[in-house]
């Protein structure tokens, strides 16, 4: 279904009550006690809990646990969430500045935590089928018929291999700067021919140092109030959450999965809609990446670069994810006269062309 006309996207805004001090007489007879304002207090305070983050479920298949989180309820449309190359469930966190709107757009998310990362153990012998075989059962225990997918950076690389397994019941793919190293198209991976000693050499630098890891210099995404901040979290958690000390053993085994003999997925098999969002200047994962997806995938829907971004666009441009996923492909997010506003198409670009800017209000007013 599509929306009958121009939608304005709520923002929910907490009010909290301001206790104005007057002056107080220092006599015995009308003297405040300590830490009491002389207004009455308010008689009714909050019923429920507040947000504070996303609960991590398991789910235990012998004697291996799965870890996951499931943002929604039930009914809604199911979106899988894939992060980047060492990322945890954590990362999901780093999207949730939009959450008033995923909820207005009645997203459901579910995100399975990969191996070795987090809280899930390491084992050195699991590839991309054992994570679709995870996210199969999670799903399945879920009572999850169909759903979307989602992945960033080098969550393409399970993208991939998690559509091609199950194409009935993949609604929509959604990539972003995602890496195609499990694609039929892909370029040659590299770093092959080094040992698991040499690998792990190079990445301890980065688990040693999850602020490196995560680290988004002159990034757009750090207007967003405490987005670095969750950001190291995530690092925080992916290698040292499970006991792991900085232990580089399952970032270089993710690292070397592309090298495996049974790292390209079929693409042929992928017959829901693709969408592809892309920095002009990412360098992490160039724009010759989408274009590898663009040839491996046989729908492609909507291929979007933008130019100038780099390689945290996915997050810049959350809102626009969103509204895709939801099944609004067909409208874009506008910043129009300080109102956030779902546009079809066409009346969007005369908005942006009349001064109008790109995406929630939040990412021009915080300039």
């Amino acid at each position: 279904m599509r929306p009958a006309r121009a939608l304005t996207l709520s923002t929910i805004v907490a009010t909290g009550l301001t206790l104005g001090l007057g002056a107080v007489n220092a006599s015995a007879t009308d003297a405040t006690p300590a830490g009491e304002g002389k207004h009455h207090p308010p008689s009714r305070l909050q019923n429920d809990f507040d947000h504070i983050g996303a609960q991590v479920h398991s789910l235990t298949r012998g004697d291996r646990t799965t870890y996951y989180i499931d943002e929604g309820t039930p009914g809604q449309r199911v979106v899988v969430f894939i992060g980047g190359q060492g990322t945890s469930l954590e990362s999901f966190q780093l999207t949730e500045f939009a959450r008033s709107t995923r909820q207005q757009l009645g997203l459901r998310v579910i995100s399975i935590e990969r191996n070795g990362f987090g809280q899930s153990a390491f084992d050195p012998a699991l590839g991309y089928d054992d994570y679709v075989s995870e996210v199969r059962s999670v799903l399945d225990h879920l009572d999850v018929d169909e759903f979307v997918i989602m992945a960033i950076s080098g969550g393409g690389a399970y993208a991939a291999h998690l559509a091609a397994a199950m194409p009935e019941r993949v609604i929509s793919v959604h990539a972003a700067a995602a890496s195609p190293m499990t694609l039929p198209t892909r370029s040659a991976p590299r770093g092959c021919e080094q040992s698991v000693k040499q690998r792990n050499a190079a990445n301890a630098h980065w688990t040693h140092n999850p602020l490196l890891w995560w680290a988004v210099p002159g990034s757009p995404v750090l207007l967003v109030p405490g987005w670095q901040d969750r950001a190291y979290a995530d690092g925080t958690r992916s290698f040292y959450l499970g006991g792991q000390l900085g232990d580089p053993s399952a970032l270089s085994h993710e690292g070397a999965l592309p090298c495996g003999a049974e790292a390209v997925a079929d693409t042929k098999k992928i017959t829901a809609p693709a969408y592809l969002y892309w920095g002009g200047a990412d360098e992490v994962v160039p724009v010759a990446a989408m274009k590898a997806w663009q040839a491996a995938l046989p729908n492609v829907a909507k291929a979007t670069v933008y130019p100038g971004e780099g390689h945290t666009v996915q997050y810049r441009h959350w809102d626009q994810i969103l509204v895709d996923m939801a099944g609004y492909s067909d409208h874009t997010v506008v910043c129009k006269h300080g109102q956030t506003r779902l546009l079809p198409a066409r009346k969007a670009k005369g908005a942006l062309n009349h001064g109008a800017t790109l995406g929630l209000c939040a990412w021009s007013q915080a300039h």
